[in-house]
């Protein structure tokens, strides 16, 4: 069982470590009155494109940690901390703002929100909430592997929804590390299935990505409070990723 601990213990971190943070989303309004202010200019213009205010607050909510942690590992305060894009979309602190090269990546999902960060190595980390509405099943048949869903239909029927959303984990997970996110197709690389640990098999078609071989992944187990939520890691480690710190933010 992986030990959490709370902000206050945070530490510098190490070239060959990963830390793991959390944040409940669902907070008051006076809450996210203070978070909108550190959002960048464009995220703020993000925020006001949603049309329910549930989906607006949350974004308020999961970016704002967003800003509050990376000011920890840049000494930046947190309204002035700006992002650059990838071609794919994928976020990264700007270089000027950047001098230890700070990798991070946030999901969020329901009312809870999750970051990695580390020094060096590029990351991809998922959430995702046991919606009981989501019809996993059709999901799974179209965008797992035929190897995929043979290996999930194989386990007991009550095993099957579980080992959907850690398998879905997985994968977002693999594709948000490669940085080429939904122009990376679920169906184009293979991920273990539950109750093996999170292994990224490979790509079973061609794409333009270097270094595939040395993706690791390792799903995140959560404080029990979370347990309706599955989480997984995925870093660009040419070894096991062995040295992870978790926190919980509040």
């Amino acid at each position: 069982m992986s030990k959490w601990y709370d902000q206050h213990s945070f530490s510098e971190i190490q070239d060959n470590e990963i830390h793991i943070w959390i944040n409940y989303l669902n907070v008051h309004e006076a809450r996210i009155k203070h978070l909108y202010p550190l959002l960048s200019s464009k995220e703020k213009e993000r925020s006001e494109r949603f049309k329910f205010y549930k989906h607006r607050k949350n974004f308020i909510a999961s970016h704002g940690f967003l800003h509050t942690v990376l000011a920890y590992y840049t000494d930046t305060p947190a309204n002035e901390i700006e992002f650059s894009t990838s071609e794919k979309g994928k976020p990264s602190l700007l270089k000027s703002l950047n001098p230890n090269n700070i990798q991070f990546n946030l999901s969020h999902s329901n009312t809870m929100a999750i970051l990695a960060v580390s020094k060096k190595h590029t990351l991809g980390v998922d959430i995702e909430y046991a919606d009981k509405k989501v019809e996993w099943a059709a999901i799974s048949r179209r965008f797992f592997t035929k190897n995929e869903q043979a290996a999930l239909f194989k386990l007991p029927e009550d095993e099957q929804k579980d080992a959907f959303f850690k398998i879905w984990t997985r994968k977002e997970a693999h594709m948000k590390v490669t940085g080429l996110g939904l122009s990376l197709s679920p169906t184009q690389f293979e991920v273990s299935v539950p109750p093996a640990d999170a292994q990224f098999l490979g790509h079973i078609e061609n794409i333009d990505n270097k270094n595939t071989e040395h993706f690791k992944m390792q799903d995140i187990i959560l404080p029990d409070m979370f347990k309706n939520y599955s989480s997984c890691l995925s870093a660009d480690f040419d070894y096991d990723i062995k040295n992870i710190t978790h926190f919980i933010h509040t």
